[in-house]
């Protein structure tokens, strides 16, 4: 009996040591099992990204309006600190007036109304001395890295060119050599110096900030002439008057026809740029903050602001309540 006993206690232990072995080995999952979790975290995961993806721009969107209202703050206390004369947008280098140029960032950091880092830490460097930092208010977040290289070129083909969304840096060459540059995502409300078109009051084209560029005005005959001044008390309807945009090329303002065949019958702001939101179905335009001079920032799309024709004598019209020409301040 004991013998009988001992030998079916031992086939029960041997069972019971056999099944731990299966469990065991069943513990693992099988192929099939692995294949279903990872098409459901796939699953997942393209249902999160785009969210994420929106999430994050518009994140981006609401710290760019941000920069912009740090930035027309700055020009306000500019504004102010002179007697209501607008800062000059850019001046090219001029042997009687400023050698190295003007370039308002650059100036607005220099004179302490707003703070930046500058990209050249030495005189008498050259543009290849730059070196960046991305705690730039003057840094748009969906803007072109600033790897890519460096915009305000004159011929992009439409609002959402990488052309028009790459930093610019006015009078490069001379900030390098300086030992000071800032560089921008942003343009001021400006054109260049055009004798009528340009000229206040007359002049259907007058921005509310002039670039000095020596091109069909000498610089030194162009800042001595009080119809390219540019004064607070023009800007009568201040929540309306754009004051900055999203763009790289200083003469930004000019609407032309695309370099690109595409786009052949239309006249964009093909400088202005459209760095956030959706993208139209042809490409070509998307939505830009533009800020105000009574400071505020708002989001508009581009599109509104395209004519379907075939010359560049177009001006750009009032929408809703944005105004870029003085001229255009109705009411």
């Amino acid at each position: 009996m004991t013998i009988f006993a001992w030998g079916r206690s031992g086939n029960v232990q041997s069972r019971e040591l056999n099944e731990k072995r299966a469990w065991r080995l069943r513990i693992g999952f099988t192929l099939v099992e692995l294949l279903v979790v990872i098409g459901i975290i796939a699953v997942m995961i393209g249902i999160l990204l785009p969210t994420l993806n929106k999430a994050r721009r518009s994140a981006a969107t609401v710290q760019c309006a941000s920069n912009m209202r740090q930035i027309a703050g700055a020009l306000l206390m500019y504004i102010n600190n002179n007697k209501g004369r607008h800062i000059p947008s850019q001046i090219k280098p001029d042997a009687t007036t400023y050698p190295n140029g003007w370039w308002w960032p650059s100036e607005l950091v220099r004179q302490n109304f707003i703070k930046a880092p500058s990209v050249y830490e030495k005189v008498g460097g050259t543009t290849a001395d730059k070196r960046f930092n991305r705690k730039n208010p003057f840094r748009c977040p969906e803007g072109v890295d600033e790897d890519t290289g460096m915009g305000g070129g004159t011929t992009p083909a439409c609002p959402t060119d990488p052309m028009n969304n790459e930093f610019n840096i006015g009078n490069d060459p001379q900030a390098a050599a300086e030992g000071f540059g800032i560089p921008s995502w942003y343009q001021l409300n400006s054109r260049a110096t055009q004798p009528g078109s340009g000229e206040y009051p007359g002049g259907a084209k007058c921005a509310a900030f002039v670039w000095f560029d020596g091109a069909n005005v000498p610089v030194a005959d162009a800042l001595q002439r009080p119809t390219f001044t540019r004064t607070l008390s023009m800007i009568r309807k201040p929540a309306e008057m754009v004051m900055v945009v999203e763009a790289a090329n200083g003469n930004w303002v000019d609407q032309k026809a695309s370099t690109n065949p595409k786009y052949s019958s239309y006249i964009f702001l093909v400088r202005l740029g459209a760095r956030h939101g959706k993208v139209t179905s042809d490409g070509a335009n998307a939505f830009t903050n533009f800020a105000f001079f009574d400071g505020h920032v708002a989001l508009y799309p581009t599109e509104p602001y395209t004519h379907k024709s075939g010359n560049d004598n177009a001006l750009v019209d009032q929408y809703r309540d944005t105004v870029f020409y003085l001229s255009k301040q109705k009411g």
